[in-house]
């Protein structure tokens, strides 16, 4: 749960998906870089950011969205890519936002909190949010995740717990009181395409209102309490796009 000040103003890009299922078959490709202390970046038309607080890390990032994150001995660990935006639209100004992704896990240990799915921050107001489709740790992420639990919703054809929580910390504009909007999905799946709009709508239906759009991508988080967490959560299809959902395979799950 820690961020970088800095903002990303990229072109926004609409990502049609192949017919061919990305769940049974994808890999990497095009350009990459490969990072190994925090950073904010971006690779063609994809924004990224590596961040840790502790550890020996790093996170491989591609050109067509996918990327690879490895942490060794991290207290706290993200790496997300997705599309970036300038805080001038709301999500309604942009257009219907969705994400495919795909996740294999290799190694995992020591993961005490985590976070697999969509992350992202708005302005005006200032909220932190998350759509959370999978998770590291043993265990799903549980009421301590906000101090105002809205119940269970089905948004997007499953049934996800909707939290809201008010907390004074670190954020995309400094150490300042803000927001936190989570949704978490009662069956964790490792791969498919997530409505993130279908979010937005149901928070809105509760006062949950998102500002103008920071940024909206998918995300990898861990973290332990302990010693340190330690592992490789890859992301061999990964995309945030803008437009219609052609995906075929939006409702496979493990």
């Amino acid at each position: 749960m820690k961020f970088s000040i800095a903002t990303l103003a990229l072109p926004l890009a609409s990502s049609l998906v192949a017919a061919q299922s990305f769940c049974s078959g994808s890999s990497h490709s095009g350009q990459s870089v490969k990072v190994t202390s925090n950073k904010v970046g971006s690779i063609g038309s994809v924004g990224y950011e590596l961040w840790a607080d502790s550890g020996n890390n790093s996170a491989t990032f591609y050109s067509d969205g996918s990327f690879s994150c490895t942490f060794q001995n991290a207290k706290d660990y993200l790496c997300r890519t997705g599309l970036s935006f300038d805080s001038t639209k709301t999500h309604d100004q942009l257009g219907h936002m969705y994400a495919d992704f795909k996740l294999v896990k290799q190694n995992i240990q020591n993961v005490d909190y985590s976070y697999v799915g969509i992350y992202g921050w708005s302005r005006s107001p200032l909220v932190e949010y998350y759509i959370v489709d999978n998770w590291l740790s043993q265990w799903r992420p549980g009421d301590w995740v906000g101090n105002k639990k809205h119940g269970d919703f089905v948004i997007d054809g499953a049934t996800y717990t909707v939290y809201e929580n008010t907390r004074y910390g670190p954020s995309i504009d400094g150490d300042t009181q803000f927001k936190q909007f989570f949704s978490i999905r009662q069956q964790a799946r490792d791969c498919g395409t997530i409505d993130i709009t279908a979010h937005f709508q149901q928070w809105e239906k509760l006062g949950m209102k998102l500002g103008k759009m920071h940024e909206a991508k998918v995300l990898g988080e861990a973290g332990s309490t302990g010693s340190g967490t330690s592992g490789t959560a890859d992301f061999p299809y990964a995309k945030v796009y803008i437009g219609s959902n052609n995906s075929s395979s939006n409702s496979n799950s493990n």
